[in-house]
């Protein structure tokens, strides 16, 4: 009786995990079994028919709403990026700078959430289509992986245009050309000031950098008729000019792409998309045209600004000129559309992230105006910014 009472402990143990075991063998072989019915029932179901992918054309689509959504989408996109520029540089038309630098702020959060929530979303979405089927060799990363050499590849053109515009300016400086009649920029009064003793020929200078600047002056000429010193002499508006041209391309291609979307939209979807697209376009514009009547030039500045301005407000309308002119063709679903989608919107996504992050976060939140203004004016860019990729974000979820 004690043998058999010191042996029931162990032997306890050794069954209920004797059971426990064949429960988990029972319950793994059942879930095998389940996944396996019902996935090759879902592998059937997510594998849409030949028909399906290579349809063409767009159901329900409506002409005469497509072509004034061109003329809306231009309204809404001039008001917004013109709105700052005129502010500016018509005496009757001037708005209070601090609420035009506030659109600026939410204009960079409204970017800066296009780019996380829309269109690099929006691009694996495209890359994960099941009519794209195993062309991209299983990699689930294609829009990250586009996006990020996107990134790379703005920053290595800016870093370039920022070299060459830096040595341009440093060349110019090194010898003031000589001006007549009434130069327009203050940069250039001061110019002719520094050469009011001999307006034909500088002062001749011994340094061997004033030197050798001289000898790159005279062998590369093309630095004043090719380069950005055409616009300006100052090296810091030269940086702030290649910034805004690298922030501009980023946001005329994103437009071009998503105004093919909304040409080739219909139904509820296209008015839920052109509610996006015009407080994204309106906010948008405002952020660039608040950058671009920033800018200094030399002579023609309104002119200037204007022409970036309407390059802005055109983009859109382009690319739903093109979506309008391939529609009958057009098949949403086809591994070339998907594909070329995926493209654009990762490369697009890229763009924007990298024009809102170092053109707008970095730069405006360490400019000197930021950095001495007092906590109320630090407080409400932040909340503007903050409020601007808020909304966006939520638009995110009906278009």
């Amino acid at each position: 009786m004690t043998r058999l009472q010191a042996r029931t402990p162990s032997s306890t143990l050794r069954n209920a995990a004797q059971s426990l075991l064949l429960l988990c063998l029972l319950a793994a072989s059942f879930s095998l079994v389940a996944a396996h019915g019902s996935g090759h029932d879902d592998d059937e179901d997510s594998i849409p028919l030949a028909e399906e992918c290579n349809a063409t054309g767009v159901d329900n689509w409506n002409r005469g709403l497509q072509i004034g959504a061109i003329f809306i989408i231009m309204s809404v996109a001039g008001t917004g990026v013109f709105t700052p520029i005129i502010s500016r540089y018509v005496s009757w038309f001037k708005f209070s700078s601090t609420v035009v630098d506030i659109g600026k702020y939410f204009g960079a959060g409204v970017i800066i959430a296009t780019a996380l929530i829309h269109m690099l979303n929006e691009a694996t979405e495209h890359f994960g289509d099941p009519c794209i089927g195993d062309r991209l060799g299983g990699y689930e990363g294609w829009s990250f992986c586009i996006a990020m050499l996107a990134i790379f590849a703005m920053h290595l053109m800016e870093t370039l245009l920022h070299s060459h515009a830096a040595k341009c300016a440093a060349r110019k400086t090194a010898h003031p050309p000589s001006f007549d009649g009434n130069p327009e920029d203050g940069n250039i009064k001061a110019a002719q000031s520094t050469t009011s003793v001999n307006h034909s020929t500088p002062a001749p200078t011994y340094d061997a950098g004033v030197e050798h600047a001289h000898h790159d002056h005279t062998t590369t000429p093309n630095c004043h008729t090719h380069g950005i010193s055409f616009i300006t002499d100052d090296s810091e508006q030269a940086r702030l000019h290649v910034s805004t041209l690298v922030l501009e391309v980023g946001i005329a291609l994103h437009s071009v792409i998503i105004g093919m979307s909304l040409a080739v939209s219909s139904g509820s979807s296209f008015k839920s998309l052109l509610a996006a697209l015009c407080f994204h376009q309106f906010f948008e514009g405002v952020a660039l045209g608040s950058r671009l009547s920033s800018l200094k030039y030399k002579k023609h500045a309104f002119m200037f600004a204007s022409i970036n301005a309407a390059f802005f407000m055109f983009s859109t309308p382009l690319g739903q000129i093109i979506g309008i002119g391939i529609r009958e063709s057009y098949a949403p679903r086809s591994s070339a559309s998907l594909l070329t989608q995926g493209v654009l919107d990762s490369l697009s996504a890229g763009i924007l992230l990298y024009s809102g992050i170092v053109n707008f976060l970095v730069e405006e939140f360490s400019s000197s105006a930021f950095r001495n203004g007092s906590k109320v004016y630090k407080l409400s860019r932040f909340a503007s910014m903050y409020l601007g990729a808020a909304l966006m974000a939520l638009i995110g979820k009906w278009a």
